[in-house]
């Protein structure tokens, strides 16, 4: 269970979206753009908290045909943020407690083009098509784990949850994460031990498998055998401008 008084709004979004998710992966509804409208997304949280009373669920607040209020708030513990009204995603950076977060009034999903090396890198074995299916169960599989593992800390324990950074999507956090877990000597690189646990779980957690097989030498983009975290942001898709 989540302990609110330490975590901030956009943890507890973490939250949230895997409920969200896991939801939307269940339901037959393939249709991304119906389920994402923010009057079903408030339906189904006033739901959940109706259910759930002491969970602190976030209910989103909504802006006539389907969009999403530029503030979102959580009222159980004060934290407001700024989100894109098109997909209610949070916006990173923009969370404040007890105020109200100056947000543009229309701003919505752009999908930038980034010079990104990954872009059109080919990951061999895996279809056509088939390399951002792969890398988005990836990441899903990533941010389930994440959420456990923030929900099974107990709160004294080992200091691995330092406060994340507020600017951090929650893709970014979960490569984050993820990459202080493998990197266990601090090097910052994941060497060719430490690779063989990500190779295990990669394997065991995206789908389709074929892609799995050379999905580390994907990542390593100057071929040094390790992967540095700009590698693995770049090779999982959570690249950013100026990254």
């Amino acid at each position: 269970i989540f302990i609110l008084s330490e975590i901030t709004a956009p943890t507890l979004w973490i939250k949230h979206l895997v409920i969200k998710d896991s939801k939307m992966n269940s339901s037959s509804i393939r249709n991304s753009e119906k389920v994402h409208s923010c009057d079903q997304e408030r339906q189904s949280a006033l739901e959940e908290a109706r259910q759930n009373p002491r969970e602190g669920i976030v209910i989103p607040e909504c802006a006539p045909g389907g969009l999403y209020k530029p503030v979102q708030c959580h009222q159980s513990t004060g934290y407001c943020w700024c989100v894109l009204v098109d997909t209610g995603r949070p916006l990173p950076g923009t969370s404040t407690r007890y105020e109200t977060p100056l947000c543009e009034s229309d701003a919505r999903s752009k999908s930038t083009e980034i010079d990104d090396p990954f872009k059109d890198r080919e990951l061999p074995g895996c279809p056509e098509g088939k390399k951002v299916e792969f890398i988005t169960s990836l990441l899903d599989a990533l941010t389930t784990d994440m959420v456990q593992a923030i929900n099974s800390a107990a709160p004294t324990g080992g200091g691995r949850f330092s406060e994340p950074d507020p600017s951090h999507t929650l893709e970014e956090r979960v490569v984050h994460w993820y990459f202080s877990q493998l990197d266990n000597n601090s090097s910052n690189d994941i060497n060719k031990r430490e690779l063989k646990p990500f190779k295990r779980y990669v394997k065991k957690k995206a789908k389709p498998k074929k892609c799995a097989r050379r999905f580390t030498d994907y990542c390593d983009l100057n071929k040094d055998k390790s992967i540095s975290l700009q590698e693995l942001k770049g090779c999982l898709g959570v690249s950013k401008e100026g990254g």
